[in-house]
């Protein structure tokens, strides 16, 4: 059996198709066997009898980067070694050596192994063994570390020649072990390392990152070393002090210094003072002023990186994924050392994936339909005016309404019809058994009997217009409200409570404000409040006060895993888009993840103990039982027999 995980990248793809027609030259460990690859989900490849040693090998998985790659076999013995080579195999491009040579006498009194597999790094020390004898060597802690000098006699220092130090990190064994049995599999798997290697080179060069900003006063991405920048533009934030309220660097004394005579041609202090302003204003929620701000600087300095990344985090409090992913692209392309640029583009497709699976957003065609009365057709299901919507199925208010469609219009003057008194006003609440109508139509009618210049509603037909909006008041996240939901509706925690993307963990004052002020907001007692949004308000508040809950939300930890086709867990949130801005930081990886069996033995090793846990707490619960019975039984001896006394 083939291991592999199915990944976007093309040439993943194409190998997937071609291991199928390869299996048989892909073994693993002993003489005859299935393989098994230590990585990703299984597939059927069928057996291969080992009985010619592979033409190269795959390792992966190990945390020594240079060691994990494509090894061929050497024809000739390599020179220096004080080894007795069988077989050796070098790495295609960083020097090591995966070599099966004759053991130390050590080895073969202890093991009665003539041979063993060793891994010799560029310095032609020993830093891996493994059981010889075998033409296939296994993978993960079937390797030892050894600690020998480069003569493969047992280092003093370790006491002998397999001594296994404290210090031994099992991150750095080989957790993947893959062998290639035919020259033509290893050439097509070169060619795919050869690919992996362009998209890398690639992704580094920022081939498909936005353009580089160009203009204004020259390319620079952050003032010149030795610059005195102004003091208004250098904040701190100790001990939670507001210090754009506050303090040298205020928005006050920014705004004050950017009116002073001498900065006329100090370009690089008005940039400054700019991002200054716009931080501040943003800390304000003052989003327009932050904009201008941000753009005062950038056009001074467009690559200016401190600027660009003002920019993203504004989109990202105003909701704007879009135009944030690209700001910080955009700084990915300038800068691409730039401190938490990666977690930021983490972090921001996060909220996107949130807002288009979880937030309700209207559809092109229904949007552009509005009129001046009517905003559109609010479909519902089971042929009721109240039953559940189904925005799918939205039209624009000019849309012919058919017979067969039960839902209402949602008319875009104000409503007081349900118990919050911020319910949408509605019309033509209509079953399924009505005559074709129009939305915009029926809105203008709806608005002048309510204002008692047209024919007044029926008991019935006011009756049925308060059990609509009653209805949608209870689900204020199912229907836009003049185009947009309610904050508190929102995915984003940090646009329920109002407050800014990256406001610093250590300072509980600033999200303890904006908790009790949307707490107030949205109590049930006040207008346009909820019990249903004072709950989320305090959601919001649990999960942005706990440091690892904030963690693992920005990083998307809350998204599930997507199953591959071969049974395998895919990538998290985090590694899905880590991989697709830094490539780098990941191997090539032809068979899947190196640490899938890894995870999966942690795993049932950790659901073996809760049941050894479970049952032992059973047998004390039994224990306990008998305990109290036999009590109960000896106390009921020991009392004496009233009859017997008489």
């Amino acid at each position: 059996m083939v291991r592999a995980l199915l990944q976007p990248q093309p040439w993943r793809l194409v190998l997937l198709q071609l291991t199928g027609a390869f299996a048989n030259s892909l073994v693993g460990p002993g003489a005859v066997g299935s393989y098994q690859g230590g990585g990703g989900g299984r597939r059927f490849g069928g057996f291969a009898r080992v009985t010619d040693p592979p033409v190269g090998f795959f390792l992966g998985g190990s945390s020594i980067r240079d060691m994990n790659g494509l090894y061929s076999r050497e024809h000739r013995v390599p020179n220096g070694f004080s080894h007795t080579f069988t077989f050796s195999y070098r790495h295609d491009y960083t020097g090591w050596r995966l070599c099966l040579v004759g053991a130390p006498e050590d080895v073969k009194r202890s093991s009665g192994r003539q041979t063993e597999w060793v891994l010799i790094d560029p310095d032609r020390a020993d830093r891996f063994r493994h059981d010889g004898d075998q033409l296939i060597p296994g993978s993960g802690h079937r390797w030892s570390h050894v600690h020998r000098t480069k003569s493969a006699q047992p280092d003093p220092k370790a006491g002998s020649a397999v001594a296994h130090a404290m210090e031994d990190d099992e991150e750095e064994l080989p957790w993947q072990l893959v062998g290639v049995g035919e020259e033509d599999m290893l050439r097509r798997l070169k060619r795919y390392f050869t690919f992996y290697k362009h998209e890398v080179q690639a992704a580094i060069d920022g081939q498909k990152l936005p353009k580089l900003p160009v203009g204004g006063k020259g390319t620079a991405t952050s003032p010149p070393e030795g610059f005195q920048a102004p003091k208004a533009a250098l904040p701190g934030e100790e001990d939670g002090t507001d210090t754009c309220l506050e303090g040298s660097a205020s928005l006050e004394n920014a705004e004050a210094e950017l009116q002073g005579p001498k900065l006329k041609s100090d370009h690089w202090s008005v940039a400054m003072l700019q991002l200054r302003r716009a931080i501040c204003y943003r800390r304000r929620r003052e989003f327009q002023l932050a904009n201008d701000a941000v753009d005062a600087s950038l056009v001074l300095y467009p690559r200016y990186a401190a600027a660009i990344e003002e920019l993203g985090k504004l989109q990202v409090d105003q909701g704007l994924y879009e135009r944030a992913i690209h700001s910080f692209e955009t700084l990915l392309r300038v800068d691409r050392k730039r401190p938490f640029v990666g977690d930021w583009l983490v972090r921001v497709h996060g909220h996107k994936r949130r807002q288009e699976t979880e937030f309700l957003t209207e559809k092109p065609e229904v949007l552009q339909g509005r009129t001046p009365g009517c905003i559109a057709w609010r479909q519902t299901g089971g042929c009721s005016p109240t039953g559940l919507l189904e925005p799918s199925a939205d039209k624009p208010c000019n849309a012919v309404i058919a017979k067969g469609n039960s839902g209402f219009c949602q008319c875009a003057t104000s409503g007081a019809r349900g118990k919050s008194g911020t319910a949408p006003a509605t019309a033509a609440e209509s079953d399924c058994e009505h005559e074709s109508f129009t939305c915009a139509a029926k809105c203008a009618e709806r608005q002048q009997a309510e204002s008692g210049h047209g024919p007044k509603l029926t008991d019935a037909a006011a009756q049925l217009a308060a059990e609509v909006s009653n209805a949608v008041d209870v689900q204020p996240c199912t229907l836009l409200r003049g185009g947009e939901l309610p904050e508190w509706c929102q995915p984003n925690h940090y646009l329920v409570l109002g407050i800014r993307c990256d406001f610093p963990d250590e300072h509980g004052d600033e999200l303890k404000r904006a908790y009790k002020k949307r707490s107030l907001q949205y109590h049930p007692d006040k207008l346009g409040g909820s019990a249903q949004a004072f709950q989320r308000v305090a959601d919001s508040h649990q999960v942005l006060l706990d440091p690892e809950k904030r963690r693992a939300f920005d990083e998307g930890a809350d998204f599930p895993r997507k199953v591959q086709h071969d049974g395998a867990e895919g990538e998290t949130h985090k590694e899905e888009i880590e991989k697709k801005y830094f490539p780098e930081r990941f191997d090539f990886a032809p068979f899947g993840d190196p640490h899938s069996d890894r995870r999966e033995a942690k795993a049932r090793q950790q659901r073996l103990l809760e049941t050894k846990r479970q049952e032992a707490l059973a047998r004390e619960d039994v224990h306990r039982e008998l305990l109290l019975v036999v009590q109960a039984k000896e106390a009921k001896e020991a009392k004496p027999d009233r009859r017997t006394d008489l």
